[in-house]
């Protein structure tokens, strides 16, 4: 599955042959994109924005038309945010002023999704519209120039930069302005947000749709709220929603809403191991991997859910808890011992010995690209993903017909691993024999 930075649907690519390839060949996915390999979550702490550095490797792309339209329905609403009483409020206010452009965006162009580019030309564009109302009595100027303030808290660090310089242009234009010493002094405290370094997790009953719940404040704990990381982890792993609440309570209630029945009995656990965060370091992020069918909070929180992450690794490595290291997901993998696990038992429920090659086949498809803590989940949704790979295999090979038929036990025998329940399992086992999963199962992966 490879999804391009120019279009928000996933393109298909021709399907690969699982066919007459040894147990310990290494067999790519087609439908698993280079996207899945990067690691974003440590990339936004470079010096440059991702467009920046795009740039420099293919040269300067045509600036997308929507750019000028998004940023000036951005600007023109910007007097929403003259209602924030405090930094979280405008940080809220400025996320979901972009979430709103973004969510149009996405559903209606097709070409150019450069958002890192457009947060700095809409930084450019706040203190041109500053510089042009300089001096009026009305205070025209002070919405952008909130905003501007508003881009601080939620860009990355790079992108926080290019915030902060638009800042400083904008207040030589205002300089003489006796209503710039009127503006509240939590305005310079936007961009101090920091992570207070707590962090607690959940998981549903399947363990592949996590909640990681972070402690944020802004200086001298300021404005305490938590950070929700909703990660789906049964395909790509992706932040399928996400959000900022009061407490870890109200937090944990809102996402076991998200989730539905698989999650109601999940009960928030403090991380006190940086293994735990490893499904962060993983998450898939960037206009490369967009579908078009991205979530309104997903989007909502396209940058600042970025930040949170450079954030949360900051405080925790001053807490001698570095965010664990990113590894291949794709490379190295002994699929061996999984092969003959699931061949042994089966020899033992049904007397007989299935095809070690089709069993092979599975089991690297099954590893691959999956995060091993959630090697044993059987989600529907988990089971629909794997299916989907498995059905661009060569439809007639021997093999893909031999994996397919396996398939239902492949997944009652993982259920088994990890300890389901009967009626949990049979959901999976259900989708692997060519059922669809309910609209239950996994809710609220895209609205």
């Amino acid at each position: 599955m490879v999804v391009t930075a120019r279009s928000p649907t996933i393109l298909r690519m021709s399907p690969v042959s699982r066919g007459r390839k040894s147990q310990k060949s290494k067999i790519t996915s087609g439908l698993r994109g280079a996207a899945r390999r990067r690691t974003y979550g440590m990339q936004a702490a470079q010096p440059r924005s991702s467009f920046t550095a795009m740039q420099s490797l293919l040269g300067p792309p045509q600036r997308p038309a929507w750019f000028d339209s998004a940023t000036k329905a951005v600007l023109d609403r910007a007097g929403v945010v003259m209602a924030a009483r405090g930094p979280r409020e405008l940080d809220q206010a400025t996320a979901e002023l972009l979430g709103t452009e973004l969510h149009r965006v996405v559903r209606e162009e097709r070409e150019g999704l450069w958002f890192s580019w457009w947060f700095e030309d809409l930084a450019e564009a706040a203190t041109a519209r500053i510089r042009e109302q300089v001096g009026s009595r009305d205070g025209v100027w002070e919405p952008p120039w909130r905003l501007l303030h508003g881009l601080t808290s939620i860009g990355s660090p790079a992108l926080q930069s290019i915030a902060r310089a638009a800042l400083d242009r904008a207040k030589k234009e205002l300089r003489g302005d006796a209503a710039v010493r009127q503006q509240p002094d939590w305005l310079r405290q936007l961009a101090r947000i920091t992570a207070t370094g707590e962090v607690w997790e959940m998981r549903d009953a399947y363990g592949a749709r996590i909640a990681l719940i972070a402690g944020f404040s802004y200086p001298d704990g300021v404005d305490r709220s938590v950070f929700l990381f909703d990660i789906d982890a049964c395909g790509f792993v992706e932040i399928v929603h996400a959000g900022v609440f009061d407490d870890v309570q109200q937090a944990a209630t809102a996402w076991r809403a998200l989730v539905g029945d698989t999650a109601q009995s999940a009960k928030p656990e403090r991380v006190e191991t940086a293994e735990r965060l490893l499904c962060l370091v993983h998450c898939d992020s960037g206009e490369e991997i967009l579908r078009g069918t991205e979530s309104q909070t997903v989007l909502d929180n396209w940058f600042r859910a970025r930040r949170r992450i450079c954030n949360l690794a900051d405080a925790l490595r001053r807490r001698g808890m570095s965010l664990p290291a990113a590894r291949s997901l794709y490379h190295d993998l002994d699929t061996d011992p999984m092969a003959a696990a699931f061949t042994g038992w089966h020899v033992h429920r049904h007397g007989s010995e299935p095809d070690p090659e089709a069993v092979g086949a599975l089991a690297q498809q099954w590893m691959e690209g999956t995060l091993p803590d959630t090697w044993h989940a059987v989600s529907p949704h988990r089971v629909e993903f794997q299916l989907a790979l498995i059905n661009d295999w060569i439809p007639d090979d021997p093999i893909t017909v031999a994996a397919k038929a396996l398939l239902p036990e492949w997944v009652r025998w993982h259920g088994e691993q990890a300890g389901l329940s009967e009626h949990l399992i049979d959901r999976g086992v259900a989708v692997a024999a060519g059922g669809v999963r309910a609209a239950s199962d996994c809710t609220g992966l895209r609205v």
